[in-house]
């Protein structure tokens, strides 16, 4: 811990116990890391029911959808929008398609560029390496009700701050907030652990007469 001009000049008792408060903060860091892993390995796959919002800077809705989230570990899901346009974001754990109806259009993409992002390591239960480059800490806890708070560990990451509820052990929300102050507000309803899943469940069959652009790296 780095000690201020101030306390560098208080009583020696007076130092050993903020030395103690901060050894105190690096243990709950941990306890809250190992928590959040242990939420986050009870599964193997998920389902839930989700609406998200999304808020300017200056606090004004930009824009909510409503949806249907699919996953297994690792690296498998169906993310479909319905409201207000229908959107499917799909990955098979090779490659990730995004799917927009209305332009007829969908996008190829390789799934390993998504595997390192923050939201994919959490609902993948891989906090070893969200540790990486996020510090996760346990600000609350009452035993039915859990919130974590993330913060990256250098300024260069997608997101500022990531706030992840749980509510009786399973995720309840997702908070994602930018460098520019814009935040995205998941809630999830009707989730179920462990739902049974097939291949089938996460593959993707391009619409005839649907564009299909290719974006992978060579």
């Amino acid at each position: 811990m780095r000690l201020t001009s101030y306390i560098k000049k208080i009583a020696i008792h007076t130092a050993s116990a903020c030395l103690i408060a901060g050894s105190s903060v690096a243990m709950a860091a941990t306890d809250g890391a190992n928590k959040l892993n242990e939420l986050l390995q009870g599964y193997d796959s998920f389902s839930a029911k989700f609406e998200q919002v999304t808020l300017a800077e200056n606090g004004r809705e930009a824009q909510k959808t409503e949806g249907s989230l699919l996953l297994a570990k690792p690296n498998r899901f169906r993310w479909e929008t319905q409201q207000p346009f229908p959107q499917e974001i799909v990955s098979d754990g090779e490659y990730i398609w995004i799917y927009d109806p209305d332009l007829e259009q969908v996008t190829q993409r390789a799934a390993d560029t998504q595997q390192d992002s923050a939201p994919a390591l959490i609902l993948n239960g891989q906090i070893g390496e969200l540790q990486k480059t996020y510090a996760v800490r346990l600000v609350e806890d009452t035993g039915s009700e859990q919130i974590f708070d993330l913060k990256p560990k250098s300024d260069q990451y997608s997101f500022s701050r990531i706030r992840l509820a749980f509510a009786g052990n399973v995720i309840s929300e997702l908070m994602l907030e930018d460098s520019l102050g814009q935040r995205t507000s998941v809630v999830f309803a009707e989730q179920t652990l462990n739902p049974e899943v097939t291949n089938q469940s996460f593959y993707f069959r391009v619409p005839e007469g649907t564009d299909v652009i290719v974006d992978i790296e060579e």
